[in-house]
């Protein structure tokens, strides 16, 4: 398979401070500043990160050598350049399919890259900011400090994927519908430092209805998911929710 094709040709959005239309220089920094996000995170795709190195700012190619790489498989959503300083920086924002290790093996997710770039002699160049440094879709993750000297260190702070989904759970896995008790509840509990969003991926079994009270939640929000008999329901079945983005499925077994 051509792996090229794992980067669609997505129309850029670019994010200005008007609704006006972008000046003739604005618009070819633009055009050149989506050519070269479409070159490295192709490179990252194809993972020959050795050429990758030629778009990475001078004074991030160490940090850059010595990081460890995702492995993306795909871009899903197209770049979204907010320009700063005179069109001299920009930040950049997409969407990718990452592999990530899981208790249960490898797991593709779909998770948000945010990436910094700024005009060297000419050409736009990939570069670490220090502001965004530790920064992942859930907030800041900060490496513990120093301990005190005659102390012992603190234990080392975990962020796998593993622990992250942990942080998203529910009250129940299975609800018993009759007559005499048409509705029952589940309820979801987003402990991340950063928000998610919940999504019925199968339709529900005829004669019962599945409601997601609330969609979007942000840190230490709550929702419920409502299951509700609304006719003569002649089998049991499952109804499947996913919380994005890390995608983690809950299977509420429905009786």
């Amino acid at each position: 398979m051509d792996r090229r094709l794992l980067f669609p040709l997505f129309p850029v959005v670019a994010i200005t401070a008007s609704a006006q239309q972008p000046s003739p220089a604005a618009a070819e920094a633009e055009k050149a500043l989506q050519a070269r996000v479409q070159q490295f995170y192709q490179l990252q795709i194809d993972r020959k990160f050795r050429q990758a190195e030629a778009l990475v700012a001078e004074e991030s190619k160490d940090d850059y050598y010595n990081r460890a790489k995702q492995d993306i498989r795909g871009i899903s959503t197209a770049p979204e350049i907010e320009f700063l300083d005179n069109n001299s920086r920009a930040r950049v924002r997409l969407k990718a399919k990452v592999m990530l290790a899981t208790p249960f093996g490898a797991q593709e997710f779909e998770m948000p890259l945010v990436s910094n770039w700024k005009v060297e002699n000419g050409q736009w160049f990939w570069y670490i900011d220090p502001e965004t440094v530790g920064m992942t879709p859930f907030g800041r993750m900060v490496p513990p400090k120093e301990p005190v000297k005659g102390t012992l260190p603190p234990p080392p702070a975990n962020f796998d994927a593993a622990t992250l989904m942990n942080q998203i759970t529910v009250d129940r896995t299975a609800v018993t519908l009759t007559a005499s008790s048409p509705v029952q509840t589940v309820t979801v509990s987003n402990n991340l430092p950063g928000e998610i969003t919940l999504e019925l991926t199968n339709p529900p079994l005829p004669g019962i209805s599945v409601e997601v009270e609330k969609a979007n939640l942000k840190v230490g929000e709550k929702s419920s998911i409502r299951f509700r008999l609304t006719g003569d329901a002649k089998s049991s079945g499952v109804a499947r929710i996913v919380a994005s983005p890390l995608n983690k499925v809950f299977e509420i077994q429905i009786n």
